[in-house]
């Protein structure tokens, strides 16, 4: 069985869809198929020998800047190697031309799948999704709400954005030597995890920030990943004479071992699906606070504290109330019992990713049965 796996949003470590791209190819058992990757933009040296260990080819064509080579390149693409499954990642409806080309080059199986709750573009959402809806044959959703917002009343099947949860269990060594990295000394370490874009909300979250410290010192604030705002950011931050408390890690490929240095998560974001950091950060044992418009489906340890994003003050009192609270001594305790109750709601990665290439291997042999 062939089956190719393009990613429709930026494919970067950091990246949420990537990363969920990344713990399915990693985990799923590749034996009898060739998988193969297609990416809108060069893809990390260290992703590169990932795939060519495993003897996966990685095709890199240019989406945005030249549409209709991409659409030319991706037709030939599919002629040529004859997939049985081609699978699509993305958020909404703009993956009309890698399913419409799919369908028109005889790929028999074209599974899109849908890892948010809205999207940025909704009017070209809204153009596309007549034709969309009848093109691809299985849907798949990283939750319920990102299932029904790109699928509406049709079935699809939900897929959950599992972790490989040994990685954050809770260890005392490790946060002591990753506080010590960042120069953490006693203070409160306020910790988010997004790329800088729009969606995530940087803006919301350096102004509540400076609010904090102006009220209270005694904290940092950590941030991973990089992208197009991450100067802007920067700016803001050194306008507001933040420079000292404010942590930029950019792309790091061990946001795990960050997250033990942390004692509060943030995710102020505009709109989102079931982001995978949420999960990370409960398996780690982190109180988290995130905007209210985020999935409550993702609130797996009823532990989230959900607030609005139109109220700066509400985010800091509640950031005052838990950092006054003990939150090192029964972490370990949270995290081991949190990390049960990511596993049996589904969560975890290995079991995800066998789901997966059985699914794969259900549609293969009925589209063969026929």
């Amino acid at each position: 069985m062939k089956v190719l796996i393009i990613n429709t949003i930026e494919f970067s470590r950091i990246n949420g869809i990537t990363a969920v791209i990344m713990n399915y190819y990693r985990n799923m058992d590749k034996s009898n198929m060739q998988m193969d990757i297609l990416a809108l933009n060069e893809i990390e040296e260290e992703f590169q020998c990932e795939f060519q260990k495993h003897h996966s080819r990685v095709f890199v064509y240019e989406r945005r800047k030249h549409p209709f080579r991409y659409c030319i390149q991706l037709e030939k693409l599919l002629k040529k190697q004859e997939y049985d499954v081609i699978h699509i990642h993305g958020n909404s409806a703009m993956m009309l031309p890698e399913v419409l080309i799919a369908k028109l080059a005889g790929v028999p199986i074209r599974i899109v799948h849908s890892h948010n709750t809205t999207c940025s573009h909704l009017f070209l959402h809204s153009l596309f999704y007549p034709v969309f809806k009848r093109l691809y044959t299985h849907g798949f959703a990283c939750g319920q709400d990102a299932g029904k917002w790109l699928f509406r009343d049709q079935p699809f099947v939900e897929i959950k954005n599992g972790i490989e949860l040994s990685q954050y269990a809770y260890a005392e060594e490790s946060r002591a030597f990753y506080r010590q990295k960042i120069n953490a000394n006693g203070q409160k370490v306020i910790g988010h995890v997004g790329n800088f874009f729009e969606q995530k909300n940087h803006e919301f979250l350096i102004d509540m920030f400076a609010e904090l410290i102006r009220r209270n010192h005694n904290y940092l604030l950590v941030l991973i990943s990089d992208g197009k705002l991450m100067d802007h950011i920067k700016a803001k931050v050194h306008a507001l004479h933040l420079d000292e408390y404010v942590i930029f890690l950019g792309k790091i490929s061990n946001v795990y071992d960050y997250l033990q240095a942390m004692d509060i998560f943030v995710l102020p974001s505009l709109f989102e699906g079931l982001p995978l950091a949420l999960i990370e950060a409960q398996a780690s044992g982190l109180p988290c606070l995130v905007s209210d418009t985020v999935a409550a489906e993702v609130n797996l340890t009823h532990s989230i504290e959900y607030l609005s994003i139109q109220n700066i003050d509400s985010w800091v009192t509640t950031i005052e109330r838990i950092a006054a609270e003990d939150l090192e001594s029964n972490r370990s305790r949270r995290s081991m019992l949190w990390q049960k109750i990511i596993r049996e709601a589904g969560y975890d990665m290995k079991e995800n990713a066998e789901q997966m290439g059985k699914l794969y291997w259900t549609y293969y042999k009925e589209y063969k049965g026929k």
